[in-house]
């Protein structure tokens, strides 16, 4: 058993031996003071009128300081309790994120400064005894794609009956105000571990910038991916033709255009799948594929592109599986362009295409480069780092390995250094047969 619960199960009995403790120490103290003093009376007093007289005194006297302690405890623990609520309250109106506390009928007790704000509402006294439904009805809270939430969803509702935090996003519409996108997080305050809540604390985090510049930011990916394909496509036509028609000189420059515009190229496209990404709006269509054809053209396209780059395509088994074939081009092609510009120059990239457990497992092993300051002038050519890894932001290793995992896969990348430095990127789908 967890801690926590531990804690939460001890305290009542911890309470109980508190209490307990209390109640013997004011039953010995008493006792020992009505024994004494009668003790002490009988030895002094031999009349039993003055007797009777000082005992009902003393009982009076036991009374006032009886009173005298439980005022004093009292005072003490009403200016504890005072204090310690003031601090709670000063601490809710101090924070900058929307708080809203629920009694047990579900309503609304308590908004701080910033849920009024945010809520485009003049004073606490419009929210309290506000449920679940008018809220509803009032701020027309929705989630991301514009469906409403119902009323029963409310992470504050749930709260009470859930162990929580229970947390989403969401879209407030104040009433002649604009929208307020929040990261709702709720949780209940319970008596007792799987008791229903006596309180919910519900807060409301502003994320409406946050989320307009991620917004913009998405659409400036698309529009500059589609901006940049039309004069990608200019140029590589004309360096296909200037190519085809010129001197030796000048086939060796158009080629190299056209490598770079192939790699642009490819950053436009992963920049689009990143947009849709984000956007939630990326589609997979599966069909069964044969990978073995798959990999065996990819590869023969990265050797046409690369710079003195040895690539051997092994096809140790022809697994089938699962998958968006068009999805799967662009993962083998972003992962075995990056080992070859990733590798040194001129050094041997090998392919490996086999079957582990019930998984296929592509295997791109390659001879890491050296570091920047090893190499000497001109060993990189059109291969130096610098001039053409367009993935220094990770764009294409996030959008691979995101579509992998769509997949069921799984991507890993291993450094052995036993004899000689081998990277290995191992890229596994889950294979449904065999050629």
């Amino acid at each position: 058993m967890a801690a926590r619960e531990m804690w939460f199960i001890g305290e009542p009995a911890i309470k109980r031996r508190v209490a307990l403790a209390v109640v013997i120490v004011f039953v010995i103290a008493g006792s020992a003071w009505i024994l004494l003093s009668d003790l002490l009376l009988y030895a002094i007093v031999q009349d039993r009128t003055v007797v009777a007289r000082f005992e009902t005194a003393k009982g009076w006297v036991f009374v006032g300081l009886t009173a005298w302690l439980l005022y004093a405890v009292t005072l003490r623990s009403v200016a504890q309790l005072t204090k310690a609520s003031r601090t709670i309250f000063a601490v809710l109106e101090s924070i900058g994120d929307g708080v809203l506390l629920l009694g047990s009928d579900r309503t609304v007790a308590y908004a701080n400064p910033a849920s009024i704000g945010m809520l485009g509402v003049a004073k606490l006294d419009d929210l309290q005894g506000m449920g679940a439904p008018e809220f509803s009805r009032r701020f027309h809270l929705s989630y991301p794609d514009g469906s409403l939430v119902p009323p029963s969803q409310f992470a504050s509702q749930r709260a009470f009956d859930q162990p929580g935090p229970i947390r989403y996003k969401a879209v407030l519409h104040p009433p002649g105000a604009r929208e307020v996108v929040i990261s709702c997080t709720a949780a209940g305050v319970r008596p007792e571990i799987g008791k229903s809540a006596d309180i919910v604390v519900s807060v409301m985090h502003d994320i409406t910038a946050t989320e307009h510049l991620d917004r913009i930011r998405d659409e400036l990916f698309t529009s500059t991916a589609h901006a940049i394909k039309t004069p990608l496509t200019v140029i590589k036509s004309a360096a296909q033709l200037l190519s085809a028609v010129g001197p030796s000189e000048v086939r060796r420059s158009t080629s190299m255009i056209d490598r770079q515009c192939e790699r642009a190229q490819q950053l436009v496209e992963n920049l689009l799948v990143l947009s849709r990404i984000r956007s939630g709006t990326l589609q997979l269509y599966p069909a069964d594929v044969d990978l073995a054809p798959v990999v065996e053209e990819i590869g023969g396209e990265i050797a046409g592109l690369s710079s003195g780059h040895a690539i051997d395509v092994q096809l140790d088994a022809h697994p089938r599986i699962r998958a968006d074939r068009e999805r799967i081009v662009m993962v083998l092609r972003n992962a075995i362009d990056g080992a070859t510009r990733a590798s040194r120059p001129g050094g041997p990239v090998t392919i490996r295409l086999a079957r582990s457990g019930d998984d296929a497992e592509v295997a791109i092993s390659y001879q890491p480069q050296l570091s920047q300051p090893q190499l000497s002038n001109g060993e990189a050519g059109d291969q130096c780092p610098h001039a053409t890894d367009f993935d220094d932001m990770g764009v294409s290793r996030y959008v691979t390995t995101v579509i992998v995992e769509a997949h069921g896969g799984r991507l890993t990348e291993q450094t052995d250094d036993d004899v000689t430095t081998i990277t290995t990127i191992r890229i596994r789908f889950p294979a449904e047969g065999v050629v």
